[in-house]
């Protein structure tokens, strides 16, 4: 037999093994998770058709909140579901204080938030649209300046995709994080313009299966290295699926940084994430002590290592560029249009 068709029908097996079992260790997950959760707000779920829905999960995140809402609120999304993991400043009150978001609490660990956000998919995001996002990552797209949010949707049914894979791109001021003040509902992009344009790496390319985060993969290769490998020594997935329409077969990982039974388009967006400003050495030494990201937050002691040796550490280097738009990024190649989009976005 060739080759080829036998590593096919090993990988069919496999997924057939592999799958059920998954499937239910989900479904137990989403069970614990609403058996945890509490809604806080009055107000009933409209079953609106064809909204666009964001999903987030919180955690002492006044600062960056606020601008964060009114970005996505104001470029299309119709309504917000925010989880509040436990939060001790008012993030709460934030989330609330907007029309058309509804905040649910949990005291889970962080470290399972990805369960929660998977039972407000299947409750309350069939069949819509839904941008699934951390509150420091803006979405952009190839177009985005002048193609919103419904219209990329749009173009996204149009070629049959349910699914737009990003690269998460580190936003970083000029100066040192000590000499910046970033004041909330401001625009983080005022204090932190500034990326890494190269280099990055390519791996991890499907069908892959995941058994710690009970996903079967089955996507294009992800992007890793960046601004962070480049300071901390680190070398996290920076790939990312935010934008999807969700159905009740599709899963996102923890990070939603693999995605399972989705058809991704060629179109590739990004998230300009605005980690590091000036409350991230803070926010390190806390989640270093509560040890509940990934891997007991291997990531955030790498950080702290290199703060503790560098406290005035500037992030700035000849890898460095100021973000422009969207256009930009498409010629760095760290974002991927299309002729298809380029038609579409220019008639709406």
């Amino acid at each position: 037999m060739n080759s080829s068709i036998m590593l096919r029908c090993r990988y069919v097996l496999k997924k057939a093994f592999f799958a059920p079992q998954y499937a239910l260790r989900r479904l137990i997950s989403r069970n614990r998770s609403a058996r945890n959760m509490k809604k806080i707000d009055p107000d009933p779920v409209p079953t609106a058709p064809h909204e666009i829905r964001l999903f987030m999960t919180v955690r002492n995140e006044s600062l960056r909140l606020p601008y964060m809402l009114r970005y996505y609120l104001s470029r299309g999304v119709d309504r917000a579901f925010i989880v509040d993991n436990n939060s001790s400043d008012d993030t709460a009150d934030i989330a609330l204080s907007e029309k058309k978001t509804h905040l649910f609490f949990t005291k889970e660990l962080y470290a399972t938030q990805a369960s929660g956000i998977d039972l407000l998919l299947h409750r309350y995001g069939a069949g819509h649209w839904c941008l699934v996002v951390d509150a420091d990552e803006a979405l952009i797209y190839p177009y985005s300046e002048t193609l919103p949010l419904r219209g990329l949707c749009d173009f996204l049914d149009q070629e049959s995709s349910n699914a737009m894979d990003c690269i998460l791109l580190d936003m970083y001021p000029r100066v040192p994080l000590s000499e910046v003040m970033y004041e909330r509902g401001a625009d983080p992009l005022l204090v932190a313009p500034w990326f890494d344009k190269s280099p990055y790496t390519t791996g991890c390319k499907g069908p892959l299966y995941i058994h710690a985060q009970d996903i079967i993969y089955e996507g294009a290769e992800r992007i890793f290295g960046g601004m962070r490998k480049r300071v901390f020594g680190a070398n996290p997935c920076l790939s990312k699926f935010p934008l999807i329409k969700f159905n009740k077969s599709m899963f996102l990982s923890p990070g939603a940084h693999f995605i399972q039974g989705a058809r991704s388009s060629d179109v590739r967006g990004a998230l300009l994430h605005f980690k590091y400003l000036h409350d991230f050495a803070a926010n390190v030494k806390r989640e270093v002590e509560r040890e509940q990201h990934w891997q007991n937050a291997v990531e955030y002691k790498k950080y702290l290592s290199r703060l503790n040796s560098s406290p005035d550490l500037d992030f700035y280097s000849p890898f460095s560029a100021r973000f422009t738009d969207s256009h930009q990024l498409v010629a760095l190649n760290l974002m991927r249009s299309s002729e298809k989009l380029k038609a579409f976005a220019a008639v709406r």
